[in-house]
């Protein structure tokens, strides 16, 4: 409900020029799914809009590490999905290919391959061996926290433990 009172300012104070400048107001007042919809309103007049594409896969990103375990994987997917439609539009964007891969590196379980795409993400963000370095040890981070037999073992209980809600009939 607090969304309701920020889009009433905006749209009375003319503060914002553009759907995409009335997003960005919201994703910065922590107004995620407002901002995804301004976003998924303003793709639909533009849908080649790499900006657009890059601050709805963010409001995804963003919506999906505050939301609970239920919604947090399906607002990942689409944060991924919006993230590499904006990279397919502006490939050598150095911001598009950083935040994909916070996404792969911060939640690789969501995405088959995702710390290997972080990888190959990490060779193209390189432009001196010593950005190349620490983006790779952020990646081996990754592997080694999301990869022990903790991990395995933490992953294997909560899907038994989201077994019973598929079960029981509602």
């Amino acid at each position: 409900m607090r969304m309701i009172p920020i889009l009433l300012a905006l749209s009375f104070a003319g503060a914002a020029a553009s759907p995409q400048k009335d997003g960005e107001a919201l994703f910065n007042e922590c107004e995620f799914k407002a901002a995804a919809r301004v976003f998924e309103h303003a793709l639909a007049s533009e849908p080649e809009s790499p900006q657009l594409h890059f601050w709805l896969g963010k409001s995804y990103e963003r919506m999906a590490e505050v939301s609970s375990p239920f919604f947090a994987c399906r607002n990942g997917r689409k944060a991924q999905l919006h993230l590499e439609a904006a990279l397919r539009r502006d490939p050598a964007n150095r911001e598009y290919l950083r935040e994909l891969f916070d996404l792969y590196v911060d939640f690789p379980d969501w995405f088959h391959g995702a710390l290997a795409r972080a990888r190959n993400i990490a060779g193209r963000l390189g432009t001196d061996s010593e950005d190349t370095e620490t983006l790779n040890f952020t990646v081996s981070q990754a592997q080694n926290e999301y990869g022990g037999p903790e991990w395995v073992f933490g992953k294997a209980v909560m899907r038994l433990l989201s077994l019973p809600g598929y079960l029981v009939p509602q």
